[in-house]
């Protein structure tokens, strides 16, 4: 039997819904609900063989330790949604969804281990979620599914959004950096400048290798050490040892 496995990233999905719900005025009791249906929604649309439901730890990670101002500017998550978290995860079990939650670990790089592990034992993934961080894991395997939008993303619309290759989106990042997440990039590259230099160099290792006659070639080069701090947290793991066995979340 072929494997399909549903990954949803639980506080993605759940934060859009209570945002929407907050504008109308509705109780944590009907957002709870709208995410269940919201869920049992993407079960039929999706039809997988597995479904987990990775929830963000909201714990330190690597990220804050390799880099202070890590999230600095982004607004926490809200404290209605943390003490009401048992609930989501109650009526996600009730349609036969667990949850998986990793201490110190984001979800992003908890989706990427396991996206890039059954990828690659042959089986199917469907990413459920917004998040721009997960367009570098599309492939013939792994498919990333705008779920308020109703529409997968493509490589074709990442080339249309971005002017760049699904494999240059963590290097573009690295260089113009990442506002959503509060990295800085290099200085005095932004987005036009990346976009230049990737289209000329192809990957950021290659512009810290090239030859620095080119002026935007050495500003990249005379901050290296940040081109390559930033291209470290842009880049989801996609190797973590989490010990989690497929068959538990089997529908």
């Amino acid at each position: 039997m072929s494997i399909k496995v549903l990954l949803i990233d639980t506080f993605n999905l759940i934060r859009r819904i209570y945002e929407a719900g907050q504008a109308r005025s509705e109780s944590i009791e009907m957002i709870v609900e709208a995410s269940r249906r919201s869920l049992e929604k993407a079960l039929r649309q999706h039809q997988p063989s597995h479904a987990i439901s990775v929830v963000d730890s909201h714990e330190t990670t690597w990220r804050h330790s390799r880099y202070p101002g890590y999230k600095a500017g982004r607004a926490p998550t809200p404290e209605m949604l943390m003490a009401h978290l048992d609930d989501f995860k109650s009526v996600f079990a009730s349609l036969g969804v667990a949850s998986l939650e990793q201490p110190h670990l984001e979800a992003d790089d908890v989706i990427g281990t396991l996206a890039q592990g059954i990828a690659g034992s042959g089986g199917q993934v469907v990413i459920l979620s917004t998040d721009k961080g997960f367009l570098p894991l599309l492939s013939d395997q792994v498919q990333v599914y705008h779920h308020f939008e109703q529409c997968f993303v493509s490589p074709a619309d990442v080339q249309a959004r971005f002017a760049l290759r699904i494999d240059q989106l963590a290097d573009f990042w690295a260089l113009a950096g990442d506002p959503t997440n509060s990295i800085k990039g290099v200085p005095r590259v932004g987005k036009k400048t990346a976009i230049a230099l990737l289209r000329t160099y192809d990957s950021l290792a290659a512009i810290l290798a090239a030859e620095a006659s080119d002026p935007l070639v050495a500003r990249v080069q005379a901050d290296a050490e940040s081109a390559r701090c930033c291209r470290e947290l842009t880049s989801l793991k996609t190797d973590l040892a989490l010990g989690v066995n497929l068959k538990s979340y089997r529908l």
